[in-house]
């Protein structure tokens, strides 16, 4: 009897052990699995002048990301994604995309977003002069709605890969009214010079954001979170990724009435400033790695370019994210007494210049991805740089262009590039100063942040470990 009370009790132990493991197997599972609601995280960027969407360069590219929802994303692995529509569906015989806006979404004010805005949206997207936007004009012969929540874009040929088209980061979802964001945050608080808050929009359609808040710093005390820099920092508390983005800088000259000793004495003169920088010196249009030409432009001496400039009253519009080396540029003025009076543009002021020829002395800058192909960075230069003087014998460059791609001639494709740059810099309208490149910093502590295809940081899964 004894032994058979034993035995039970031992089967009982056995069962009681094997249960106690399995629970806490699984509770080790659940804790493995779960993520952590809450936090804040912290990013450096250049201050927006306003939250009207105008991505200049590479940081309004990042910061409009973050409260403006792109129609589609393009994964670094070529995936794409929206969080806008329940699917999109090309039809060849029609060729015709048709967009199903998904059911039950919202702008952060709880306004419906609806196959209306979506329409809206492209719509102001194609009257842009982004090069991006150009190209996909050139190919669409209407947008229609269909039904209540469907849009159909139909184009003028076929084309079954015209949806990664859609992808490019210029192209957001705009409210109807302003003060209401598609993106997964909103702007809640802004001190201006110091920070900005971003709380979670709760109507996002891709889903609820894991933190309580992303803070936008506009200044270097510390280090944040996240920030962009040049690449190759080495920090054990952060992780360096490859946006694969630079951002290049250059002297415009709009007009027609600038003689060219004025224009290389500007030139010239700039190139001493930026020497002393944090810039690339960039001697070709794009990028000194890939140009099948180094421009070699001459320059003037100093005494020669204070003879030239000192009394033509230049006044040289620069964008306002360049607006934190004003103090430094006019104390290298002073010392080199050459008077410069310096205008600091809006990004919107900049968007409005296309046409503007009243402008005779203009600093730019301009993103590119190092996957963007040679010949699109040459396009994307002159479709959105030459302002009035994209005439007949730009588009008939550019037509020979698309031309020689076609032929996959890599050799043709590198002459007929040469030529298009060359004739630029007779016409001396753009000349190339500067390059800056980038690279993302993320402290180990935050997760879920991926790197899109065009270099942005997407913090759709962003989180505090």
């Amino acid at each position: 009897m004894m032994d058979r009370f034993k035995y039970t009790m031992r089967r009982w132990y056995k069962r009681r052990c094997l249960f106690l493991i399995a629970a806490l197997g699984s509770l080790f599972l659940i804790s493995a699995i779960k993520i952590n609601y809450g936090g804040e995280v912290s990013i450096r960027l250049n201050e927006p002048d306003s939250f009207i969407f105008s991505p200049s360069n590479y940081s309004n590219l990042v910061f409009y990301s973050l409260i403006y929802e792109n129609l589609f994303y393009l994964k670094n692995n070529g995936d794409i994604q929206s969080h806008i529509f329940k699917d999109y569906k090309y039809d060849k015989q029609s060729k015709t995309l048709i967009l199903s806006v998904r059911d039950n979404i919202s702008y952060s004010s709880g306004d419906p977003i609806t196959a209306k805005d979506v329409k809206n949206s492209l719509r102001l997207f194609l009257d842009n002069s982004f090069a991006s936007a150009r190209k996909i004009r050139s190919m669409i012969k209407n947008i229609r709605l269909v039904e209540k929540n469907r849009v159909a874009i139909e184009l003028l040929y076929d084309n079954s890969g015209f949806v990664s088209l859609l992808t490019s980061p210029e192209l957001v979802l705009l409210p109807p009214t302003g003060q209401t964001f598609s993106g997964i945050y909103y702007p809640a608080e802004k001190v201006p010079g110091k920070h900005l808050i971003l709380r979670p929009n709760r109507f996002y359609p891709g889903g609820r954001s894991y933190v309580d808040a992303v803070k936008v710093l506009f200044y270097d005390s510390y280090l944040p979170d996240i920030f962009l820099s040049r690449p190759g920092r080495k920090s054990p508390r952060f992780r360096e990724f490859d946006s694969g983005v630079f951002q290049n800088i250059y002297i415009l000259f709009p007009g027609k009435n600038v003689s060219q000793n004025t224009r290389i004495a500007l030139y010239s003169l700039l190139k001493i400033f930026y020497q002393s920088s944090d810039f690339d010196e960039l001697n070709s249009m794009t990028s000194n790695d890939e140009s099948p030409i180094s421009l070699n432009i001459k320059t003037f001496s100093l005494s020669r370019i204070r003879s030239i400039l000192r009394y033509l009253n230049i006044k040289l519009h620069i964008p306002s994210s360049l607006h934190t080396m004003e103090a430094e540029f006019q104390e290298f003025l002073r010392k080199k007494r050459i008077p410069i009076e310096t205008i600091y543009l809006g990004d919107n002021q900049l968007a409005n210049l296309m046409n503007n020829t009243s402008v005779k002395y203009l600093l730019l800058e301009k993103v590119f991805t190092k996957r963007m192909p040679l010949d699109e960075k040459i396009k994307k230069i002159v479709k959105e740089m030459s302002f009035a003087r994209f005439n007949a014998k730009y588009l008939k460059l550019i037509n020979e262009l698309d031309e020689v791609k076609f032929l996959k001639n890599e050799e043709l494709l590198f002459d007929q590039v040469a030529r298009i740059v060359d004739e630029m810099i007779k016409d001396g309208f753009i000349l190339p100063l500067f390059q800056e490149r980038y690279s993302t910093y993320i402290k180990n502590e935050i997760k879920g942040i991926e790197i899109d295809y065009y270099g942005r940081p997407l913090f759709q899964g962003v989180r505090v470990k």
